[in-house]
Parts: structure tokens; C-alpha cells; sequence
């Protein structure tokens, strides 16, 4: 492996098994011009495997969209997985190209992208260096930023929740269901402790609720349908962010696992404040402008009716500027915050309660 500091680019060779893995995939094409794009996909994706495995990087060529026979015909895809951390975007180009070719599918999920030249005999490629985020189907390669960078991504995203993959059901070690970390209890405000299975009475309840909804809104006619569709129609077309949370709230209630409400996972910290038990819940709602609506709440945790009085919530962000903070009042059953934020945007989420204090970092 040689590394030019000079330039700030790191070669390394490309294995006869790397072509040979490439041209199986190639083959499987139905043209010329796509079974060159995966040749060359596959070859950027192998040579940063191969980079990262000597450094000691964790990856996975089979839980990356790249090893998908589906996904390489259907997309201009070169991922490589990172387990822990996400998917990493190796993007090829060849010794006469100085601009580098980024795909509207992949501007979104990505830790971050790689470009990957390879040289004419396929025999040799360079990492010329990382960017965080693109938002062109071109870039030139004087704006890549250091491959030091990437580490550095990489690095900061040790401990990051990446709300973003809970999407396509990646989820964090330690990040359950509702139920599994609470039970039952509290989880919709709207129907504190109630059991919408056991009693007719909590269905007419809901669809009391559902119609509400409607009514408080003049934007969108009720649809005949349903309320779980009735429901999602509303997530789908209101352009009011509180009619849109009590939709996918309601939702929970009808299908906690429908896809097409805001997806929600809870952490117990409770371990963190002595014996008072403590549970965060965070709730992720994609917006058609591409931004991400987030409810983070705090509920009690297991066989606990009300959270200790003034624990505090905070929300920090990138720079540790709070944007927000809430204090439990007596017989609080939960305390929450929603707000918006963009694709790669980072922030942190803070509960304090006297002397003990717990900080989880995220990322969109």
C-alpha cells in the first residue's frame, strides 16, 4: 500500500479475486453500458473493503445494497456496509475523469462518499478523498475534502443513533419497541393506561378522534374509508405538523406497526438515575420536502405511573447550543418536544434529574 501525503490520496492494488468478483456481477447485466457500471461500482466498493479491513474498520460486503442482485440492475449503486455505523458510498471514476458522478438514490443514508479512481488496467485504485454529504449529481474532485475527514466521520459516529437508517429498519443497540421497554402504559396521551383491544368503548373513542381530526382541519375532506386509512391520508396530506403527529399517534393505537406512520423507538436509561426508572422515546416522521419531523418524549419506566418531578429535557445541537428544554412537573405521566431538522443534521438529546445526567447523540 503506498500513501502520498502530497497529495493526500492512498492506492492500493486491485486482487485478481476483486475483478473476478466484479466481472460476475457485470455479467449478470442485460447491456454493455450497465454491466461497465457495475464492473466499476464493484471494483470502488472491493478496493475501500480492502482498505478499511487493514485498518482494523469493520465492513460487510453482504448487508451492503451493492451485493443485492436486485438492487445492482434496478440502481447506480456502490455501497459498503459498516456495521454499527452505516453505509458508506465508494464512488468510481477513471484516470481521464476529473468530476465524479453522484446518483439522486444515494444523496440520501450515506455515513458518507468515497471517491475510488481506477486506473486503465483495472489493476490499481486511488482513494482521492471523502465528503460528508452531496447534494449534485456532480462533483469535482477539487472539493474533496481529506480522507483524514473520513476517520473523522467515522470516528464521531461511534456513538451516534442514526435516525435515518430506522427507516430501513436498521436499528441501534439498546432501541426497542415501546412496549418492550414500557408495556402498555402511557403511550399515547390521548388514551393514557387504556387498552384499545379489551373494550368497544376505546374503538368508538378513536374513531371519535379520527373524526376530530378532520373536523379541527379544513384543508382536507374526510375520505370514506376506515380509520387506520382515513388516518394515513391525513399523515400523507396535511400540511399541519400537530394534525400530523395526533394522526400518527392514533396510528400507534390502531397498528403500532404500520410503515406509514412515524416510526418510534424507546431506550430505558434508567440505570442512569438510581432508582428512579426513566425511558426515552424517540419518534421519526419523514416529511415530503425531504425533512424530518422528530417527537422526542420522556415517559416513566416500567410499573411507574408518573416521572420524577424536575428532570430535566434538553436539546443540544451541533455546536451544544440548547434549542430547547423541559421540566416534569408533580404527576407528570410523560414530557416532550417536536421539532424539524434536516438531512445530516446532528444533535444531542439531554435528561438531567438532580446530580445525574445522561447525554444521547443523534444524527438525521
Amino acid at each position: 500500500m503506498n500513501i502520498s501525503t502530497q497529495q493526500l490520496t492512498i492506492s492500493i492494488p486491485i486482487t485478481e479475486s476483486n475483478r473476478k468478483k466484479a466481472k460476475q456481477f457485470a455479467g449478470e447485466q442485460s447491456d454493455s453500458e450497465k454491466s461497465l457500471q457495475v464492473y466499476h461500482n464493484t471494483l470502488a466498493v472491493l478496493a475501500t473493503n480492502n482498505y478499511l479491513q487493514m485498518l482494523d474498520v469493520s465492513t460487510s460486503l453482504q448487508q451492503s445494497h451493492s451485493w443485492n442482485a436486485v438492487a445492482r440492475v434496478s440502481t447506480n449503486i456502490a455501497d459498503l456496509n459498516l456495521p454499527g455505523k452505516g453505509h458508506l458510498e465508494c464512488r468510481p471514476i477513471l484516470d481521464s475523469e476529473d468530476t465524479c458522478y453522484f446518483p439522486k438514490d444515494i444523496w440520501n443514508n450515506r455515513i458518507g462518499y468515497v471517491v475510488v479512481q481506477l486506473d486503465q488496467s483495472y489493476k490499481r485504485a486511488t482513494l482521492l478523498g471523502f465528503v460528508p454529504q452531496v447534494s449534485s449529481t456532480k462533483l469535482d474532485i477539487k472539493q474533496l475534502q481529506s480522507l483524514d475527514d473520513l476517520f473523522v466521520a467515522l470516528h464521531s459516529n461511534d456513538h451516534l443513533v442514526q435516525l435515518s437508517q430506522w427507516l430501513e429498519n436498521i436499528v441501534d443497540e439498546g432501541w426497542k419497541s415501546i412496549e418492550a421497554i414500557i408495556g402498555r402504559q402511557a403511550i399515547n396521551p390521548m388514551f393514557v393506561f387504556a387498552d384499545i383491544s379489551s373494550n368497544n368503548d376505546n374503538y368508538q373513542k378513536i374513531e371519535d378522534a379520527v373524526e376530530q381530526l378532520y373536523v379541527t382541519q379544513n384543508e382536507i375532506n374526510k375520505v370514506d374509508l376506515d380509520s387506520e386509512k382515513a388516518l394515513i391520508h391525513l399523515v400523507k396530506n396535511t400540511s399541519n405538523e400537530e394534525i400530523r403527529w395526533k394522526a400518527a399517534e392514533l396510528l400507534w393505537e390502531i397498528n403500532p406497526e404500520n410503515p406509514n406512520g412515524a416510526i418510534r423507538k424507546a431506550v430505558d436509561l434508567g440505570m442512569h438515575f438510581g432508582e428512579n426508572a426513566i425511558a426515552l422515546m424517540v419518534a421519526i416522521l419523514p416529511k415530503p420536502d425531504g425533512s424530518m419531523a422528530i417527537l422526542v418524549r420522556v415517559y416513566p419506566g416500567y410499573d411507574t405511573n408518573y416521572l420524577p418531578q424536575a428532570l430535566q429535557l434538553s436539546g443540544l445541537d451541533a455546536t451544544g447550543n440548547s434549542f430547547f428544554t423541559v421540566t416534569s412537573r408533580n404527576k407528570d405521566n410523560y414530557i416532550q418536544f417536536k421539532f424539524t431538522a434536516e438531512l445530516g443534521d446532528k444533535f444531542n438529546i439531554k435528561l438531567a434529574l438532580d446530580n445525574a445526567s445522561i447525554t444521547e447523540s443523534f444524527v438525521i
